[in-house]
């Protein structure tokens, strides 16, 4: 099951391709990994994506170990942010949002993505919720005025993570960002 997920999710973002974000000037991509070093926790899901009706209902929660900015494939000139990562839960959005009660833990995902800053849910601050990459690094490549499809959400207690990963950073992540 969790092979054809993985296959389904990879089919996705290349069918997808046209609308995720990986288009980065190098001061944006410098950011994006400036940013991803204080903040490793990432949500990725396609927030905006439609499939028979219903909006993407996976969202894979990662921790970012390494980092590198490299020349966009599709748009030169411009750089894209390659990641790797250690996968920690997969968590199912319901109608009314993420349910980390149901958080499952998250094996064999692809580990050769850039980050999309429309499809990528990190930490802001200035909201104390997760939030697309672009409401949180300064993106200007389709204009300035971008705004999800999903509201911004909470992160999952440490006390909830701890049912589905053995990670031990997150627990002082979470103190000192969310708590």
């Amino acid at each position: 099951m969790k092979t054809l997920l993985m296959v389904f999710f990879g089919l996705m973002t290349q069918l997808a391709f046209a609308d995720a974000w990986d288009n980065l000037t190098r001061e944006e991509a410098d950011a994006v990994v400036a940013y991803l070093e204080e903040n490793p926790y990432i949500f990725n899901y396609c927030d905006c994506c439609d499939s028979e009706g219903e909006y993407a209902s996976q969202v894979f929660f990662v921790k970012v170990t390494s980092t590198s900015i490299e020349p966009s494939s599709w748009d030169e000139g411009s750089f894209s942010v390659k990641y790797e990562f250690i996968p920690l839960a997969e968590v199912k959005y319901t109608e009314t949002g993420l349910d980390f009660s149901a958080m499952s833990p998250l094996e064999n995902l692809n580990n050769d993505e850039p980050i999309y800053m429309n499809y990528t849910w990190g930490w802001n601050a200035a909201k104390i919720q997760a939030t697309p990459l672009f409401d949180v690094i300064d993106y200007s490549m389709y204009g300035s005025n971008h705004e999800s499809c999903k509201a911004p959400f909470s992160f999952p207690t440490p006390k909830l993570m701890k049912k589905v990963s053995k990670e031990k950073g997150y627990k002082k992540w979470y103190k000192k960002n969310v708590a």
